[in-house]
Order: C-alpha cells, then sequence, then structure tokens
C-alpha cells in the first residue's frame, strides 16, 4: 500500500517520530521536517500540523503563523506587532491554536515577546488555546496573570505552576482560587509556591475543594480542611505536600482524615520532626505503599533531637497500614557542617526499640534511613529486622553522615541481613568488618546472593582486610567494589578505614577477575578424549 492511502491514525504514529520528546527536545529539523510534511499533500496536511503543534513552548508560535507584514523584532530585541489583529488573522492563529494539546510557557518565553503581543493575546475574540490538555506555566510576575487566566479552561486536565520565585501575594491566592471554578477536571496538579503562609494555605486549599477527579498533587501548605477533601476522593493516587505549624493546630484528635481509596503515594515536608509527629497522628493511609518524609531542618543546628524520633516512628507505624512498599525517610540537614564531636556523640544512636515499630510493614522492599545513627543497633537487632522484613530489596542504614560512634554490627549481622532477605539488590550499612567462623552457622547456611552489586559501607572499620574481602566475594559473587566515605581528618577509631577498604577493594578485583577466568575456562569445549 502506498503510504498516502495509510489511515491518518497510522500516519499521526509515523509522524510522532519527528515529534520532540519534551519541552527541552524542541529541535529545528523535527519541525521543519513535520512542517515539509505538511506540504507534501493534502492527505499528509492534517496529521503533521497536528504532530506539529500538538507540543508548543512559548507565545511566539502564535504570531509566527501570521503573514510578515505584521510582526516585527522591537529594538529590545522582543517580538512585537506593527499593529492589532484583524478577524482573518485571529481565524488563522485558531486554525493552528486549536491542534495545541500541551503548552509550556516560562519566563524566558514571556521575555521574548512585548505588551503589544500580550495584550493582543489577551484581547482574543475566542478562546485562544480551545483544546488545551496540559498547561505548564513557570513564571509568577502578577502582571502577567490575565494572560495566564485565558488560558485557564475546562478542558483543561494537568496544571503545572511554578511561583516560586518571588513571595506570596494576594494576587497570587486570588489565581489558585479560581483555579477549581475554571478549570473543574483538573487530574495532575503540580503548584511551587515561594515561600508559605496562611494565606497562601488557604488559597490553594479552596482551589483543590472544588477539584473532584483529581489523581497526581504536588503542592506546598495544605489545611485540614484541604485534607479531608483530599480523602474523599476515590480517584487521587499520589499526593505530596507540606505541613508547617499553623497548618497542624487546626487537626483536631477527634476529627481524622482518612484515606481509604487507591492511594498508592504520599510525600510529606515539613520543618521538624515534633511537627511531622503531629501530621502523622491526625491522618490515615490505608492503602498507600510508597512514602517519603522529608524533615526541611536546614535551619537546625542539630540534625535531629533523639528524644523526638520515637514518638515519630511509633505515630509513623499507626499513621500507614501494613500494604507499605517503600519508606524513605530523610532529613535536610548539612552533616558535613556537623563537627567530630557532635558526630561522636552516642546520644544521637538510635537503638532496636526505636525502629521496632517499623517491623509489622513486612512488604517492605525499600527501607531508607540513612540519617539515622545506627550505631546502637546489634547483630541479633538486625536479623530480627530482617526476619521481620525478607521482601527488602535495598536497604539505607545509617551512612548519610560521618557517624564516628563505633557501630555494634559486626559482619556477623551483615550475614544475619544476607541470609534472610534474598531480594537484596543494595546495601548502605555501616558496620565493623571483621573475620568470622566461615564453617560455622550463620556463615555456613547462608547462600550468596548474586544480585547485590553495590555496597556502601560509610565510616567502617576494617579487621584483616584479605579476610574480610573473600567473605565479601563468598556471600556477594558479584560485588566488584565497597562504597566508602573519603575523608582526611577522621579521628580515632576510623583513622585507618579508607586504606583498609582500598585494600578491600583491591582484593575484590583479584578475586572477581579470577572468578571469572575460571567461568571462562569451564565454558571452553573440552578436547575429545583419543582411544588407544
Amino acid at each position: 500500500m502506498h503510504v498516502c492511502l495509510l489511515p491518518t491514525e497510522v500516519l499521526l504514529r509515523i509522524f510522532a517520530i519527528f515529534a520532540p520528546n519534551d519541552i527541552y527536545d524542541y529541535r529545528s529539523i523535527s519541525h521543519a521536517t513535520l512542517a515539509a510534511l505538511a506540504r507534501t499533500c493534502m492527505t499528509f496536511k492534517e496529521p503533521a500540523l497536528d504532530t506539529l503543534w500538538r507540543k508548543i513552548q512559548g507565545f511566539q508560535p502564535f504570531i509566527s503563523c501570521l503573514p510578515g507584514s505584521v510582526s516585527s523584532i522591537g529594538i529590545q530585541g522582543k517580538l512585537t506587532l506593527k499593529r492589532p489583529l484583524l478577524e482573518g488573522e485571529w481565524r488563522l492563529i485558531g486554525r493552528y491554536a486549536q491542534r495545541i494539546r500541551s503548552l509550556t510557557i516560562s519566563d524566558h518565553d514571556i521575555d521574548t515577546i512585548d505588551d503589544r503581543v500580550v495584550q493582543a493575546l489577551i484581547s482574543s475574540p475566542s478562546p485562544l488555546v480551545p483544546n488545551l490538555r496540559n498547561l505548564s506555566w513557570w513564571d509568577d510576575r502578577e502582571c502577567f496573570f490575565p494572560l495566564l487566566r485565558i488560558l485557564l479552561g475546562s478542558t483543561i486536565t494537568s496544571v503545572d505552576l511554578d511561583f516560586s520565585f518571588n513571595p506570596p501575594s494576594f494576587a497570587k491566592s486570588a489565581l489558585l482560587a479560581f483555579l477549581g471554578a475554571r478549570c473543574p477536571y483538573i487530574q495532575v496538579l503540580e503548584c511551587v509556591y515561594g515561600g508559605d503562609s496562611e494565606e497562601s494555605s488557604d488559597a490553594i486549599s479552596k482551589a483543590l475543594c472544588g477539584l473532584r477527579e483529581l489523581r497526581h498533587l504536588d503542592t506546598q501548605v495544605l489545611n485540614i480542611q484541604a485534607l479531608f477533601h483530599l480523602a474523599s476522593l476515590p480517584s487521587l493516587k499520589s499526593l505530596h505536600f507540606s505541613l508547617n505549624m499553623y497548618n497542624i493546630n487546626g487537626m483536631q484528635p477527634n476529627s481524622t482524615p482518612t484515606f481509604s481509596s487507591q492511594l498508592d503515594q504520599v510525600c510529606i515536608t515539613t520543618s521538624s520532626p515534633s511537627v511531622l509527629t503531629h501530621c502523622l497522628r491526625n491522618v490515615r493511609f490505608l492503602s498507600c505503599r510508597s512514602v517519603k518524609l522529608y524533615i526541611d531542618s536546614s535551619d537546625l543546628e542539630v540534625p535531629y533531637d533523639p528524644l523526638d524520633i520515637p514518638d515519630l516512628i511509633v505515630s509513623f507505624s499507626k499513621c500507614f497500614s501494613s500494604t507499605l512498599e517503600t519508606l524513605h525517610f530523610d532529613f535536610d540537614f548539612d552533616f558535613s557542617a556537623l563537627f567530630s564531636m557532635e558526630l561522636a556523640d552516642p546520644s544521637y544512636a538510635l537503638g532496636f526499640d526505636v525502629v521496632a515499630p517499623l517491623l509489622s510493614f513486612s512488604r517492605l522492599k525499600d527501607l531508607q534511613l540513612d540519617w539515622m545513627c545506627t550505631s546502637a543497633i546489634d547483630d541479633a537487632s538486625l536479623k530480627t529486622i530482617a526476619q521481620s522484613l525478607p521482601q527488602l530489596e535495598n536497604v539505607s542504614f545509617g551512612t548519610a553522615a560521618r557517624w564516628l560512634v563505633p557501630p555494634s554490627l559486626t559482619f556477623i549481622g551483615l550475614v544475619h541481613l544476607i541470609r534472610y532477605c534474598r531480594r537484596l539488590r543494595s546495601i548502605d550499612m555501616a558496620f565493623e568488618a571483621c573475620p568470622v567462623d566461615i564453617h560455622s552457622e550463620p556463615f555456613s547456611k547462608t547462600i550468596p546472593n548474586n544480585k547485590i552489586a553495590r555496597f556502601f559501607v560509610g565510616i567502617s572499620t576494617v579487621i584483616d582486610p584479605i579476610a574480610v574481602a573473600c567473605q565479601l566475594h563468598a556471600l556477594l559473587p558479584t560485588l566488584t567494589t565497597v562504597g566508602y566515605w573519603i575523608d582526611d581528618q577522621i579521628p580515632a577509631p576510623f583513622e585507618h578505614f579508607e586504606d583498609q577498604w582500598r585494600k578491600v577493594n583491591e582484593f575484590l578485583g583479584v578475586l572477581h577477575k579470577s572468578a571469572e577466568i575460571r567461568e571462562t575456562m569451564g565454558q571452553e569445549p573440552q578436547e575429545p578424549m583419543l582411544s588407544a
């Protein structure tokens, strides 16, 4: 069959090959190719134009489709109009703009057009982009909000707003409050705000209360009314939000938002562990499988108060159900600013009793608690953790900071982890790497894990690098190198740990290469036996 006789649906798939993959891939060769295809024949024209205009960056394409006598480049290098647009010229713009499904506007895009173009677009006699589905607006200058308003319509299902350049204002709050009424069918909403305030929190929350089909929400401050509304949405799959002290003051113990729908991912950012604890005590997520918790502690002088963490972990264990598979818990703290004296303070070490409430999440596959000092967790405790969480694939324990509290864990604890968590692929964990009796349990009963190819030990001491390398190679045959912190000012008893791990890696490399040679020799065809 000749290509010109192919159905439109097939042509659209073919022409999509030349379409940009994202907004950063607006290749001139792609646009030129699609434009050439549109001029080839009548059969190609419509599908090629649909593909060419489907994703648009900036407002220049709206003006570029007009006759050259209408526009020019002004003295400041910006695109301008020589006169107001006529009715036929608006129809010409509409003929192309109706094909746009995704529109991205950045501050740079707005800076390339002058006030005449802005005023003309605001004065469009009909909806400027009548079939728009996805709108990204990354500029928070209030003088351009009228231009943003004309783009908002009931056809939109995805909105990405970046208002992070300037502080909150009444104009931003008014625009957000207007969003739900103008775009009631939004399914994906991402809104980044510059700073936060109770006023902006209320504005975002009012906008959300007008949305009934949300599937993904990524925003900042939310109040209790918004949480109740979101909990009532059966369509919600992903929720990212922030809470501050003025938000949690409105939470009441006898009035708890409960997310019992198919909500799958939750990400919560707070300013302190105590705020997060209060939040978790007053909300419930019954079906979530992935949780990311962020403590924005950049203004604090210490990473955390050890007395705050037990209540936080208990609150978390009650807030989420046993369906949880991923837990990432991060502190946004500059650990490199801590002095050795603070990093060696044993009061930061959290024991097994602190993390024990997490063992109820037996389906966990990905556990990241790399901010906490785990030096008080011993081999027996890690054995219990491994037996309780057998589905673990990635585990990160206490290696984000250069903790100088000597670990209670030894190589035996690592063996327990490998033995009981058979799906492990990566490990981040500080321990004392020492020789063990390979002829007795648990080493002798542990099956080697061929999946683990990444092992980061932070700051860990080594006793006998050759023995440690041999033990690691026996348990982790595919491991070729071990990662560790590099620091020239580590005090005792860790002062020689870098040299020791460097030796371990050298021996690991030799063992791995030797194993490869033996495997190759084993695969070579055998010489035929000659009979006498």
